[in-house]
């Protein structure tokens, strides 16, 4: 990884090059939109706003060319590369300029907001304009279904029946996806910085990420409401906020790894864990880490 970071940070040319090329490779692969969009966070913390901004707009027509002859798919190329590099040039301006990963992601929480209310805002009730969607899926699957498959067009209007359950929630969904990728961007473009122009310096500043009793109250506000009401507007800005401290969460079992000395094994076993069965223990770890402040409790492990 420092070898392509340091091909990255060699000249706008070379930048643009691994970043239109990995955007395009995101439709073969989605994460690697991730490292597409760490080049444009390493230029744009290294090198300010102008540069990241050039970059970003030599990277992305190249990508959409280049999405437009392989894949037939300029505009959704388009849309994504919007979606991603712009809230991500936004998130590493801000953290350029404040040196603090706790500051860019309160901004990340705002971008979640105004994505879910936004999305409303479009769509209206994203429920109905999902089950409209599925509505006009419902025929074709009933022709691509064999006349003698009673089982598979049974199973395939089940599918749709459990889509439109979910519908309600696709607002946070999405925006949750979404943010998630510009996140780990984020992240992987100031460890490659750390990485070329300051050793080890990502490690402290990721284990002590906080985001502050206010943000972490409000998530508790919204989720018990969402829990009264049911109204699925809250739900979906649970979910958006809920990411951020399960980033969190994440900060303060890195931290504890350390103090305890422990292996990097317990790390590995934690992430192949995280989706499965962990990701709402960690977001209610870093929820409560708000006040408990467990960085702090632990005491390392004597001769660390």
């Amino acid at each position: 990884m420092k070898a392509l970071a340091t091909f990255v940070i060699r000249g706008r040319l070379a930048a643009a090059l691994v970043a239109a090329t990995t955007a395009v490779l995101f439709w073969l692969f989605p994460p690697f939109l991730i490292l597409s969009g760490a080049v444009v966070a390493l230029v744009t913390l290294r090198r300010g706003a102008i540069e990241g901004a050039l970059l970003a707009g030599l990277a992305g027509s190249g990508a959409i060319v280049l999405a437009g002859l392989v894949l037939n798919a300029p505009w959704l190329m388009l849309w994504v590369l919007l979606a991603c590099w712009v809230p991500l040039w936004v998130l590493a301006l801000v953290l350029r300029a404040t040196i603090s990963l706790s500051a860019a992601l309160r901004v990340v929480a705002l971008f979640g907001l105004l994505g879910v209310g936004g999305f409303y805002l479009v769509l209206g009730d994203p429920a109905i304009w999902w089950t409209q969607i599925l509505e006009h899926l419902r025929p074709q699957l009933t022709v691509m279904a064999p006349p003698q498959s009673l089982s598979d067009s049974a199973t395939g209007e089940q599918l749709l029946d459990l889509l439109k359950d979910w519908a309600p929630f696709l607002p946070g969904q999405v925006v949750g996806a979404g943010l998630l990728l510009v996140m780990a961007s984020l992240l992987l473009g100031r460890w490659w910085q750390a990485l070329l122009f300051n050793p080890g310096g990502f490690r402290p500043e990721f284990q002590q990420l906080r985001l502050g009793r206010p943000l972490a109250a409000l998530v508790l506000v919204l989720f018990g409401t969402a829990l009264l009401s049911g109204w699925p507007f809250l739900i979906n800005l649970v979910m958006v906020l809920g990411l951020l401290y399960s980033v969190q969460g994440i900060a303060v079992v890195h931290a504890l790894v350390f103090k305890l000395q422990l292996s990097p094994a317990w790390l590995l076993l934690f992430y192949l864990l995280l989706v499965p069965l962990l990701s709402q223990v960690i977001m209610a770890l870093g929820i409560a880490d708000a006040w408990a402040d467990f960085r702090v409790r632990i005491r390392p492990r004597s001769g660390s």
